[in-house]
């Protein structure tokens, strides 16, 4: 699966593209030329809705909607997502979750402890995801996205 870098325009998509897990990279506060540098030197696919932007690169995909569906749709038409990669990656960060056992978890999470007993774990931002009630609907979404 190739890597991706969402411009400062899609960041609803980055964190989209991520949950569905592809490795998608966003710029911050980098100007044009320094996301372009990192594309090249991390070997990513740019994407991007600014069409001079994207004329600059030639590893760079045009979106041609402004709406993040049709946007991961478009992107899903030419890297057909790995149902299995799914919930793989931060959304908040692009790293890669690992498996822990809820038990790590703090005080706060007394109700998720007592109903999971293995959760996911960003090693990168410290945050912790599991199988909730929104589980379900991301997966709706993403299937509604897909066949739309």
């Amino acid at each position: 699966m190739p890597k991706f870098m969402a411009d400062h325009m899609i960041g609803k998509t980055c964190k989209w593209m991520r949950i569905m897990g592809y490795d998608t990279s966003y710029p911050g506060c980098q100007n044009d030329t320094d996301i372009l540098k990192k594309c090249i030197a991390e070997n990513r696919i740019l994407l991007t809705r600014d069409y001079e932007f994207y004329k600059r690169y030639s590893r760079s995909i045009f979106l041609d909607s402004p709406y993040f569906k049709l946007q991961i749709k478009q992107i899903a038409q030419m890297f057909p997502p790995e149902m299995k990669l799914f919930f793989s990656r931060c959304p908040i960060c692009n790293g890669l979750l690992e498996e822990v056992c809820s038990d790590r978890m703090g005080e706060e999470f007394e109700s998720v402890k007592s109903r999971f007993r293995m959760v996911k774990y960003c090693p990168y931002c410290n945050k912790y995801y599991w199988k909730g009630s929104h589980y379900e609907k991301i997966l709706l979404e993403i299937d509604s996205i897909l066949k739309g």
